[in-house]
């Protein structure tokens, strides 16, 4: 056998030297792979915790929406009916949701449940729900003189009370009151807020942001000495923030020139380690400042701030209205309330039955209910009345057609120009306050041409409302009101010129007569429905107009009776 050659030799030990150092490079990059994989090994359970943890926030999130459904839907009319209930679940699906979204969005899979929450957006509440309900709490705090401990404690009604708030629920409704410019009730809240952070063991919201937005309502209701003791306590949670330590040079320089003023008055100077008194003005407009708005604010709480003269001669009975073969066999319960002008409710003037065809019927046709504007002579949205209504013609349902033939019966008033039913449903805080139902004889009579008159009577079944008035009816003569819920708290009737207070009794109805025998208007009806503090509110309204009264209810032969 030949030998191989020397230079093959050569060749193939270079070879085999080549061969072995790139085994030798691979080895060690290989080695250093394996230290990554390790790595990317805690890496991927690093990346499954936090997705673990995100699920689990999910998951949570799932159980809440839930467990709250759940608790909800045993009776949800009851439910959403107490403020506080509905505030909560309002701030869910406005203030909570995003955050929601945020653990879902860009997820594998995410785009369906996306899309899912898109469709449903139509039913949930938005933005501008969220402030009506913030509004209504805090107009029901002060119609009712509630605290924002009884609110934020869920106990300011004897029955359907509700969770206790968190902090950080307190600090959004004081926090809206902030961007309203309304320092009394951003100051309350304030105070509440941080009242429930003292307690609270699963924090909902900074301590320091909270004695922020506190010293700064505190400022603002003049309480500077308090807004530095907050701004203090701040500071030691913060000690190098540098508006709270600007804060403490301007506190200080206002307490030199209010000690300086009571020095140079001959007052004495509180103790620098003596708080004052606190100061929490409400301020309000001219109206709401009034004489008339404090009546009815005061009515609204039940309070005899208006003597009634004739209060030992009221009665009660029972009337056919005049052999009435309507009521021949079913006398109506009478019950008066005012006797000069007369204000009456009947009892049991509707049964259950038919309210509940009432409500199917018009749940659908519901909108915000509006008011005529004197300047244009259009409807348009007010905030002193807050309903949704809907109007009813007698020929959609044998039922509206029946109530329209009792309502004449007992009244004894023409039917042919009175308006249609109109139902209204009042919201979370839901009120209409003081006004007459009857146009004035000036610049107001827009609304009724003179032609067609005012209103002569009023029927309210307790629902909605929004229409301007058809010619050739006159004004508005009398008014009749249905009352279809038992109310859990609030939403009485009221006269804030008589005192009288009519409460929402289920299946009852109030009647009075707008105008003077004349067909004046009688300023002394002006009437409001105070604001709903719990339950659910329903009534119907029946206006009665002049044109075709003239037999029924003859015009006085004296001026201005």
């Amino acid at each position: 056998m030949a030998k191989p050659s020397p230079i093959l030799l050569l060749v193939i030990t270079h070879a085999i030297a080549l061969v072995n150092t790139e085994i030798f490079t691979a080895l060690t990059t290989l080695t250093k792979a394996l230290q990554y994989e390790k790595a990317l090994a805690g890496n991927l359970r690093e990346y499954v915790k936090l997705e673990q943890e995100r699920l689990q926030k999910v998951l949570e999130l799932a159980d809440s929406y839930e467990r709250h459904a759940e608790t909800a839907l045993v009776d949800a009319e009851s439910y959403v009916a107490n403020p506080v209930n509905a505030y909560l679940f309002v701030k869910t699906f406005t203030t909570d949701l995003p955050k929601t979204k945020e653990l879902v969005s860009g997820k594998q899979n995410s785009e369906e449940f996306l899309q899912l929450l898109e469709d449903y957006q139509p039913y949930l509440p938005d933005e501008e729900d969220f402030e009506g309900v913030v509004a209504a709490i805090l107009r029901l705090q002060d119609t009712y003189q509630l605290t924002s401990q009884q609110i934020a404690d869920g106990t300011f009604t004897p029955t359907n009370r509700s969770p206790p708030m968190s902090a950080l629920d307190c600090f959004q409704l004081a926090y809206y009151a902030y961007g309203k410019q309304d320092w009394h009730h951003m100051f309350s809240w304030m105070i509440q807020t941080l009242h429930v952070l003292d307690t609270e063991e699963n924090v909902t919201i900074s301590r320091s942001q909270t004695l922020d937005y506190l010293s700064y309502a505190a400022t603002m209701q003049g309480n500077v000495h308090h807004a530095k003791h907050w701004t203090l306590e701040w500071l030691k949670l913060e000690p190098n923030h540098d508006r709270a330590l600007s804060n403490i040079l301007y506190f200080n320089k206002e307490i030199e020139q209010e000690q300086a003023k009571l020095e140079s008055e001959g007052q004495s100077t509180p103790h620098p380690d003596v708080l004052p008194s606190l100061k929490n003005p409400r301020v309000t407009d001219e109206y709401r400042s009034g004489k008339e708005f404090q009546v009815y604010e005061a009515l609204c709480r039940g309070e005899d701030v208006l003597p009634n003269p004739h209060v030992h001669k009221l009665s009660c009975y029972y009337t056919t209205s005049g052999d009435n073969p309507l009521l021949v066999l079913a006398p109506v319960k009478v019950e008066e309330y005012y006797l000069d002008p007369y204000i009456v409710l009947y009892h049991d003037v509707i049964s259950d039955k038919e309210i509940k065809i009432i409500k199917e019927i018009s749940t659908p046709m519901l909108k915000r209910a509006t008011v005529n504007d004197p300047a244009t002579g259009k409807l348009v949205t007010a905030h002193y009345r807050v309903s949704r209504s809907a109007w009813l013609k007698d020929e959609m349902n044998d039922t509206i057609q029946t109530l329209s033939n009792r309502i004449s019966a007992i009244t004894h008033l023409n039917m042919e120009q009175a308006e249609d039913l109109q139902i209204q449903n009042y919201g979370i805080g839901g009120q209409y306050e003081p006004h007459c139902d009857h146009a004035r004889r000036h610049k107001e009579m827009s609304a009724f041409p003179p032609e067609e008159g005012n209103r002569i009577a009023t029927w309210i079944y307790y629902s909605v409302d929004a229409r301007q008035f058809e010619e050739s009816r006159g004004n508005r003569i009398a008014t009749f009101i249905f009352y279809f819920d038992e109310v859990d708290a609030g939403g009485l009737t009221v006269f804030t010129q008589l005192g009288a207070k009519i409460p929402p009794k289920k299946g009852s109805a109030a009647f009075w007569f707008n105008l003077k025998p004349d067909g004046q208007g009688n300023d002394l009806m002006r009437h409001a429905g105070c604001p709903v503090l719990s339950g659910s509110k329903w009534v119907a309204n029946k206006w009665f107009h002049e044109r075709g009264q003239e037999f029924m209810q003859p015009c006085g032969l004296a001026p201005n009776k």
